[in-house]
């Protein structure tokens, strides 16, 4: 019989969290929404930008496109190596770096961000991991995790997470990812983000290849209306 393994027990194993990329890399290169969101939220004095635990560097890449300064580290050498062969062009933005003790000088990003990286760690992790975030960050901070208040969504992955590590993710509410923010920022804002396909936000990203203004409105505009059915929540912290 075979056992499910842990994925924070993975997650210990260098070798083990490799092995992921070469079905996950090309796969993940897909869905770029988030690097649009990250543009639209992005302010013009916010010109160097910093990924954490990037994975396959999609949003590095798409934000460069955008032409953005976008950097990113990941802690896999296997995902570094495929990012530096897939984009030779950016192998000096790709950095192999441990998220709990980078590499960087304080503030040396105006704006950092990763997107569902805190939810495969314990509490007292991700506090860690925002301390050290917080250090490298000149301006905001943005850290997207998981949205609990999309009960369905929640509870598929809680389903998945039976058979495939992969899914086990922890979900967070807004008042918990902003307790934990509030810890570093002076001030948090948080944004949902990932509806249903075809939704309006999508039809901005695909009508409007991701004008950074007009998604950064309808983000203002909705608020949390959409709340109990976006993916994830996108969380803004000023320092």
């Amino acid at each position: 019989m075979t056992h499910a393994v842990r994925y924070e027990d993975m997650l210990q194993s260098e070798a083990d969290w490799d092995s992921q990329w070469a079905a996950l890399f090309d796969h993940y290169q897909k869905d770029l929404r988030h690097a649009y969101y990250i543009n639209a939220v992005r302010r013009p004095d916010e010109t160097r930008v910093l990924e954490l635990a990037a994975g396959s560097f999609r949003d590095v890449v798409a934000l460069q496109g955008m032409g953005v300064d976008c950097s990113g580290m990941d802690y896999s050498p296997e995902s570094i190596q495929r990012a530096k062969a897939a984009f030779p062009a950016l192998a000096d933005k790709f950095h192999e770096m441990n998220a709990f003790s980078l590499a960087f000088d304080d503030g040396a990003f105006d704006l950092t961000y990763h997107n569902g990286f805190w939810g495969l760690f314990p509490p007292e992790q991700v506090r860690a991991l925002a301390a050290e975030q917080a250090r490298v960050s000149r301006r905001r901070m943005i850290a997207t995790v998981h949205n609990a208040h999309n009960r369905p969504f929640a509870e598929y992955f809680a389903r998945v997470s039976q058979t495939d590590p992969l899914y086990r993710i922890k979900f967070y509410e807004v008042d918990e990812i902003e307790a934990v923010m509030r810890e570093f920022c002076r001030a948090v804002r948080v944004v949902p983000v990932g509806k249903a396909k075809k939704s309006h936000e999508d039809v901005l990203i695909q009508e409007g290849r991701g004008d950074a203004r007009r998604l950064g409105k309808y983000f203002h505009r909705c608020g949390h209306a959409l709340l109990d059915c976006s993916e994830r929540l996108l969380c803004i912290g000023e320092l």
